[in-house]
Order: structure tokens, then sequence, then C-alpha cells
């Protein structure tokens, strides 16, 4: 396996070793074009969260409201659990 000492001059040589022609191309990192599709897939899961959230507070909300508590409900303290 070879060893980069200087990453620059890795980067622009060429493969046979003489600074033109074909040069050292390739990915720096792994997952090199897989970016758009992360972002999309991270987009659809914030958009998921939001829907599943808002399902949850209407839910929640709607059920307190069928409750109809009075006025004067938040004197007694107790919980719903």
């Amino acid at each position: 396996m070879a060893t980069v000492t200087d990453w620059i001059k890795h980067l622009t040589t060429d493969v046979d070793g003489s600074a033109v022609g074909t040069q050292v191309q390739g990915a720096i990192y792994p997952g090199v074009g897989s970016e758009g599709i992360l972002v999309l897939i991270a987009f659809v899961i914030w958009i998921g969260w939001h829907v599943i959230s808002a399902r949850q507070e209407s839910e929640k909300l709607s059920k307190l409201a069928r409750r109809r508590p009075g006025s004067n409900a938040w004197k007694s303290n107790v919980t719903d659990g």
C-alpha cells in the first residue's frame, strides 16, 4: 500500500510519476456523489417527522377538547398521566 506524504503533490502528479499527462483522479472520501440522495432522504425524514408530530399533537388536543374541562378545572391540579 502506498503512503502519501504530500497530498497536493499526490493529486497533481501523473500516474507514471511525471508532472504532465494523466493525473491521479478519484474519490478523496467514501460516498462521493451520494450527497444529493442523502439530502433528499434527510428532507423526507424531516417532513415526515413534522407530519407525525402534528398528527400526535392534534390528536392530543382533540382528546382534551372532547373532555370539555371547565374554567375552574385547573384548580383541582389533577394530571391526566
